[in-house]
């Protein structure tokens, strides 16, 4: 697969197609450039192989936002640039009955709680593993109790570790609809919430 370039701005304007052939570079350029509203001169681009099917597979998930042409014009390359923004995917065990609202339901007893699961994702839904991943999550709850995800400690914040954490969140006796308040200090990470009604 060829991914074809415009060499000033850097911008990548197609691909070949990802086959079991190559074309020649020389054959490629044009195939891409010629199909482009305004084409321009073929001395305008460039184009970079890709040999390795799975990586030809990444670059076609990744563009056009975030696959970049790094390096010199000498020895151009690909890379799927980092993320900017990371995102927090909430999943419980609590199941939803309601036929309309989405919101997951416990028994408002004071003693059934749902599990929470958290995982940090960036802006390609890819979860962050390690290092990167291990941010500091606060809690906040206006109804019901946040606990550890053993039940024993009550807790206000969790660390993420291999970018994930999960508690729990205990019932009241009283029905109503719970909103979890997740915070974070990261400026790439905005606050989120989520809902858990007891019922």
């Amino acid at each position: 697969m060829w991914v074809v370039f415009q060499k000033k701005e850097r911008k990548i304007v197609g691909f070949t197609a990802d086959g079991a052939e190559d074309l020649e570079k020389d054959s490629a350029l044009p195939e891409v450039v010629n199909g482009l509203v305004k084409p321009g001169d073929l001395s305008e681009y460039d184009a970079i192989q890709v040999t390795d099917r799975t990586k030809a597979a990444e670059y076609l998930e990744a563009f056009p936002d975030k696959l970049v042409v790094k390096g010199p014009l000498t020895k151009p390359q690909l890379a799927i640039r980092d993320p900017e923004t990371f995102s927090l995917y909430i999943t419980t065990d609590a199941k939803d009955v309601h036929p309309v609202d989405g919101i997951p339901e416990i028994t408002a007893d004071g003693k059934s709680f749902a599990t929470i699961t958290i995982q940090k994702i960036d802006d390609r839904y890819k979860p962050q593993r390690g290092k990167k991943g291990d941010d500091q999550i606060y809690l906040r709850t206006n109804h019901g109790i946040l606990r550890d995800a053993e039940g024993t400690d009550d807790i206000n914040s969790i660390k993420l570790k291999d970018g994930k954490a999960v508690f729990r969140l205990v019932s009241e006796k009283v029905k109503r609809v719970a909103t979890v308040q997740l915070l974070s200090t990261n400026p790439n990470m905005p606050d989120t919430s989520y809902r858990i009604e007891f019922i």
